[in-house]
């Protein structure tokens, strides 16, 4: 906003405004300034405001003045042109009489709420030699706070990915002369701002949800907030999938590859699905299109590539734009997985890319339809070869039990035929499990993805890389406490189980709490406090033989009721997959090391919840899948959404019930309670949570009607 305090008006025509060079008119004499006057004597400015102020100029000789303009130099508290502590004033562009004073925008540097105005010329106009200056009167200017410096919106809501116009106003103007910023979150992505307000968001909201954008004009902040939301473009890239469940004649697993473009559709891609039913699995081209919510939640509906139409829907929630939980979302089909962004590197499809240490675990049944678990451990030099050296596996075939198989080798190769997908075939053969050939599906050199591709069993999981290292000590398993999930069969029907143990590092499970659910027995509530007992790790092959006690006291020298005997194998990240070899149930699942735990769980946050049971004798036991975003603590605006597969029927973007959603806090060594409540359908998922670490948590379903066991990711 521009002032102008306007001049005395001009009572003779000699001493208008005047311009040009001095000069000496008709008649003679000189013409020399006697007097510069700013009127009025005071004004009243606001910070970073522009005032004009004008100076009337009476001469000695007024008849001879025409076609005279002195050089006028104006100050602010003494200074030519001002300071950007006291403001600035320059003659303007339009008028030399007029001085145009810009008030600071900070006015702390002022030295007090007032400034002086005063203007100075020679004595004679144009003279380069007359040491005489006439000074005007002063003008004290009154510096005032103004309306100040805002941007324009304050608030906003961003899709991840896209763009958005942010806006400085100062003084009602806009303004193009502010700096701008996007407050910096240590190890993450909070999106980039130019130079004209033009704000990027990030694929997917950063901690808290929000970013403050800063706009910045001198010393002077002004902020707005920018709540990103997930969005198509939150999926965009290369990804692997997996997942493993039912179908009426019982068990389905598959994984895959695809690439995401970012705008809802899936341009290519390829899956491997094995099952009771469908039998060996073969790739399969897939493509088709996905959406995502603002919540993470979404849906992916997969096509055949050769036309035959919708292969499967995927229901997910997202984590972060390169992790996913998710459960197979059609009706009369269950399973639950995960999806990872790949890692263009390891796309190669060179034999470099499987380089280490391994360990796996896969489960499923075998051809008799009995429910069968393996996991072990081999040692790639990245050659597509697996030698026999430092490799070790183990067999639960319905409860034969072999144990610490030593003669596992095999071999690898990328397939040629989908490139860019990461999709190859592994072969692992040993005495007691034959020889199995997979389909791999690379995330990255760390992790695999694997489904059974022949006809020697159904079986599907995970391969990760291995503790490091050639030479292993009980001090593997370190020191600490260790949640874990598993689930199975027993003799009696599905089994799930949860907890807690703690290693002292030394060889010593020196106890935990425990829970589980064989076929309807549910622990009591608050689980069961373990016991002690002592654990062994090969020095050569790094697997644990893992005893815990599921009762008081400590392990008795033999296996019994309340012993569980577990193969772990530990993994690059300090955790363990697990394999039970007793026989109490024919399960397997997986152990992390705890980090200190937080008290419960506050933000957004995503869950799955995973039907167990390998094997069932009716389709009235093939249990749901559950996945969702709950926000906590749970209020009375919104509680989260969740999508129920109940086998016979699918229940998408079921509002949570935030009056029966509660969520507890953790005691030692890390377990809570919480109540996810639906509304449509109406269901309620009782669970105990065991911490990992601030962001992470496995689940177990501690209703007796469900087996379920699953995990918690934070979202933001």
């Amino acid at each position: 906003m521009h002032k102008r305090i306007s001049a005395l008006a001009l009572a003779m025509m000699a001493v208008a405004s005047v311009l040009g060079v001095t000069g000496c008119g008709g008649g003679g004499g000189t013409v020399q300034v006697t007097e510069l006057t700013f009127t009025p004597a005071t004004a009243n400015v606001p910070a970073g405001e522009i005032s004009s102020f004008s100076l009337m100029v009476t001469f000695s000789n007024p008849t001879n003045a025409s076609g005279t303009t002195p050089v006028i130099t104006y100050l602010v508290n003494g200074v030519a042109g001002g300071t950007a502590a006291t403001g600035t004033i320059v003659p303007s562009t339009n008028d030399a009489l007029v001085g145009q004073y810009t008030a600071p925008v900070d006015l702390s540097g002022a030295g007090g709420n007032t400034v002086t105005i005063t203007a100075t010329t020679p004595q004679t106009p144009g003279s380069t030699t007359d040491t005489a200056i006439i000074t005007s009167n002063s003008v004290v200017v009154t510096l005032t706070a103004g309306e100040g410096l805002s941007v324009n919106p304050t608030t906003a809501l961003v899709p991840a990915g896209s763009t958005f116009q942010f806006g400085a106003i100062f003084d009602n103007q806009n303004v193009t002369t502010v700096a701008w910023s996007v407050t910096p979150v240590a190890g993450e992505n909070v999106g980039s701002i130019s130079s004209a307000g033009l704000y990027t968001a990030p694929p997917f909201p950063p901690p808290g949800g929000t970013v403050t954008i800063s706009a910045v004009q001198g010393t002077v902040t002004a902020t707005a907030v920018a709540t990103i939301a997930y969005s198509d473009a939150s999926l965009s890239g290369p990804f692997s999938f997996s997942y493993s469940g039912n179908d009426k004649t019982g068990f389905i697993a598959a994984a895959g590859s695809f690439q995401a473009d970012g705008a809802g559709h899936i341009v290519t891609g390829v899956q491997d699905q094995t099952g009771f039913t469908s039998g060996a699995a073969t790739a399969v081209p897939i493509s088709g299109t996905y959406t995502v919510t603002p919540d993470g939640r979404g849906t992916i509906s997969l096509n055949s590539g050769s036309g035959q139409g919708t292969i499967n829907t995927l229901q997910f929630v997202l984590s972060t734009n390169q992790h996913g939980l998710l459960t197979r979302f059609d009706a009369g089909f269950t399973g639950s997985g995960t999806l990872d962004q790949q890692n263009v590197d390891a796309l190669s499809g060179s034999a470099l890319v499987v380089s280490g240490n391994y360990v796996f675990r896969v489960a499923g049944a075998d051809t008799a339809f009995h429910p069968l678990g393996i996991a072990g451990r081999f040692t790639s030099p990245g050659t597509g070869t697996i030698p026999n050296s430092g490799a070790v596996l183990d067999v639960n075939d319905n409860g034969t039990i072999s144990a610490s198989d030593t003669t596992l080798a095999g071999s690898y190769v990328f397939d040629t035929t989908f490139p860019g997908s990461g999709r190859g075939t592994l072969t692992l053969s040993s005495t007691h499990s034959g020889s199995i050939k997979y389909a791999f599906y690379v995330v990255d050199s760390t992790h695999l993805r694997i489904v059974e591709s022949d006809a020697n069993a159904f079986l599907a999981g995970d391969v990760f890389s291995g503790a490091a290292g050639a030479s292993f000590s009980p001090a593997t398993l370190a020191s600490g406490n260790y949640p874990f999930t598993e689930g199975g069969n027993s003799a009696t029907g599905l089994y799930t189980a949860g907890g807690i143990f703690t290693s002292d590092g030394g060889g010593n499970i020196t106890g935990g709490v425990f829970d589980s659910n064989d076929a309807g027995t549910v622990t009591p509530t608050g689980g069961t406090t373990m016991g002690t007992c002592t654990y062994a790790v090969n020095a050569t092959t790094s697997r644990i033989d893992l005893r815990l006690q599921l009762a008081s006291g400590a392990c008795p020298g033999t296996d019994s009721a309340t012993t569980a005997e577990f193969a772990g194998y530990p993994t690059a990240k300090g955790g363990a997959l697990l394999l039970e070899l007793d026989t109490i149930a024919m399960a397997g699942g997986s152990a992390f090391l705890q980090s200190a735990p937080p008290s419960t769980f506050t933000g957004s946050v995503s869950f799955r919840l995973a039907g167990q049971g390998l094997i069932h004798n009716a389709v009235s036991q093939i249990q749901a899948n559950v996945t969702g975003q709950l926000q906590l603590p749970v209020s009375t605006i919104n509680g989260g959404t969740i999508d129920v597969n109940n086998f016979s029927a699918v229940f998408p973007n079921d509002p949570v019930n935030i009056l029966t959603t509660v969520i507890t806090a953790t005691t030692a060594p890390g377990r809570g309670t919480a109540v996810i409540s639906g509304t449509n359908p109406n269901v309620t998922f009782n669970v105990a949570y065991y911490v990992i670490d601030a962001t992470t948590a496995v689940i177990f379903d501690t209703d007796a009607t469900r087996n379920m066991i699953g995990a918690v990711t934070q979202q933001f």
